[in-house]
């Protein structure tokens, strides 16, 4: 009898914490980092740093890189949100979808040529972010007023210190 207690104890509790590991949750964005991060302070007074997910901005020191973060502040600075969290990235930061009363901010700035469509190896998972990216790209919205922009990743890459 025992063991059969300790074992459905176990399980739920790892059920509580994967639950835990990936929870979607409110909270005021405090911080506009860049064009793909904020800081989030959540109702308990958690900070979290959240990477919005399937989108890539210009660095800070690229072209449109000052232009992407002013723009993302002017959709959600100081405003409570909602972020249906994915998974954490390798720096530990909260990749998710960033929600304004059902306006999904993520695809707003691809689609507002303000950042990329995130790409792993040329090749981007969300084919939703590459259409708008398109759109964006074919009406010269933000960064594709550029005649040549460089895609975050490349400048990452003729950066490296």
């Amino acid at each position: 009898m025992h063991f059969f207690r300790t074992f459905f104890l176990s399980i739920a509790l790892f059920f509580i914490v994967i639950n835990q590991a990936h929870a979607d949750f409110n909270g005021k964005v405090v911080k506009v980092i860049d064009g793909d991060t904020v800081d989030i302070l959540t109702p308990k007074k958690q900070k979290i740093r959240v990477r919005l997910l399937d989108i890539d901005a210009p660095e800070s020191r690229q072209a449109y890189g000052n232009a992407s973060k002013k723009y993302l502040a002017s959709l959600i600075a100081g405003k409570s949100v909602f972020v249906k969290e994915n998974k954490k990235d390798i720096y530990q930061r909260t990749l998710g979808t960033i929600f304004l009363n059902k306006i999904n901010v993520n695809a707003k700035m691809v689609e507002s040529g303000y950042a990329w469509a995130y790409r792993v190896k040329g090749v981007a998972k969300n084919k939703n972010m590459v259409n708008l990216e398109a759109k964006a790209k074919q009406k010269q919205k933000g960064l594709w007023k550029d005649k040549y922009p460089i895609a975050p990743w490349d400048f990452r890459n003729r950066n490296k210190k």
